[in-house]
């Protein structure tokens, strides 16, 4: 299935973005710095630049199946676009790309859109009578929260 349709799947999206993060940017960790496939791979010519476009799409993709915001899937492209073309700039962009922990920071990004929406198995019918939906409803338009709400129906 394409887009999630439960709990169950978007855990799943989860995984795999979290697994995408460390391959990428923390593979060999060192205190708060760390280093992964991304940069690595980045002195082999081709290599790298596969890699990252390769891990750009995949956090691209779970971004879609998670149903995130567009406008967090363009700012996510954006990021891993300037990420990719860092490594292929020569000598200092291969330096540039084990600094530049573009993945990491679009996967962030992602999760913590996830985390900031609220998902309801099911469709928007289905969760309309729900006291669940209606507290969030309310909560929402009492300007408690600034929550995104998703139906995975």
């Amino acid at each position: 299935m394409l887009v999630a349709q439960s709990h169950i799947d978007l855990h799943n999206i989860r995984s795999s973005i979290e697994r995408t993060k460390k391959l990428s940017d923390n593979l060999v960790g060192i205190g708060p710095l760390g280093i992964g496939l991304d940069g690595l791979l980045t002195w082999i010519p081709g290599a790298g630049e596969l890699f990252s476009v390769g891990a750009g799409c995949l956090l691209l993709f779970d971004g879609l199946r998670a149903r995130a915001a567009p406008m967090v899937l363009l700012q996510m492209f954006a990021i891993l676009a300037v990420d990719t073309l860092a490594g292929a700039a020569g000598n200092l962009g291969k330096l540039a790309d084990v600094l530049f922990t573009g993945q990491k920071w679009a996967a962030d990004m992602l999760l913590k859109h996830m985390e900031d929406t609220i998902y309801f198995e099911g469709t928007r019918k289905d969760a309309a009578n729900s006291p669940e939906y209606k507290d969030v409803l309310s909560r929402i338009r009492a300007g408690k929260e600034k929550r995104r709400v998703v139906f995975l129906g």
